[in-house]
């Protein structure tokens, strides 16, 4: 998201969306307290986050247990916060991933995320857990460019929110935000807005409207205008060029020559051009004098 348009209605919405489909969700915020996330969520949706609390102790100054701190967001810390939820599908909620950008290596961070699914599923015999997606927040305008297209790399999609399209607006959500979906691979791109409960109305996919190709008009340009030699040929220099022989073509003497019977002997034909300059003396022209 970016300050004009905030993201977080839109990562509740997948957070109830995991829980209606019966997944595990397990939330690590840092950024708003608890309280603050679970509001709006129905009942039912809010007793069954399992909330990771990385805002009132992330740097553990005040001593209290029971938070998570900064230092534990390894492979190992995520995996063992995950094992005190129940077995099964899980997904696991970043709120957000720019907080952890801030306080952790951009390679060590990349690395966990992408190691979590595979120590999850193997984290021990008694303890089957498959994390099915890991949803983050980004804040895309406090991040360089290049980052963020790093980030982006590792997703399988990637969600934008911005205000709707002028097209796409109706009265009922006209001051709802738009989000763009684009999967990667297939480079789909879906519309969709945010309405009240944290539930989604999709538009679809955009459509692309072109101009008719008569209203396009585009001035021809003469690409031979600014060339330092000439393409065109007058009507001498033409009647030039034909008058050459080409190299394949035979001359009446050597035609006949070579359609006549050889009698073990041989001829050499030397057709001189008008520009050679024939030495009797060096016939061959091999020698630098």
């Amino acid at each position: 998201d970016t300050v004009d348009c905030e993201g977080r209605s839109l990562l509740k919405t997948f957070v109830a969306a995991s829980v209606r489909r019966g997944e595990s969700v397990h939330v690590f915020g840092f950024e708003i307290p608890e309280e603050e996330f679970r509001a709006g969520f129905d009942p039912d949706v809010a007793a069954q986050l399992l909330y990771q609390d990385g805002f009132t102790d992330p740097l553990c100054w005040n001593g209290k247990t029971g938070g998570f701190r900064v230092e534990e967001f390894s492979v190992l810390g995520v995996v063992t916060r995950l094992q005190r939820g129940p077995v099964g599908s899980a997904t696991i909620i970043l709120d957000s991933l720019s907080w952890l950008l801030l306080h952790r290596p951009v390679p060590a961070l990349c690395q966990t995320l992408a190691q979590i699914p595979r120590a999850a599923a193997n984290a021990g015999l008694d303890f089957c857990l498959r994390v099915t997606r890991i949803v983050v927040l980004l804040h895309g305008d406090l991040h360089p460019l290049g980052l963020v297209d790093t980030l982006h790399s590792l997703a399988r999609a990637v969600v934008w929110v911005g205000p709707a399209p002028e097209g796409m607006r109706s009265k009922e959500d006209a001051h709802q935000l738009a989000s763009m979906l684009q999967r990667k691979g297939s480079g789909q791109e879906e519309y969709f807005s945010i309405l009240t409960g944290f539930t989604l109305k999709a538009f679809g996919e955009p459509t692309r409207n072109t101009p008719p190709a008569d209203d396009i008009c585009s001035p021809q340009v003469d690409t031979a205008a600014y060339l330092t030699f000439n393409l065109q040929l007058s009507d001498t220099e033409r009647q030039a060029r034909d008058r050459v022989p080409l190299p394949f073509h035979f001359s009446a003497q050597k035609k006949s020559s070579l359609l006549e019977a050889s009698a073990g002997t041989g001829k050499i034909y030397y057709e001189p051009d008008a520009t050679d300059d024939l030495d009797e003396e060096d016939p061959d022209d091999d020698l630098d004098v």
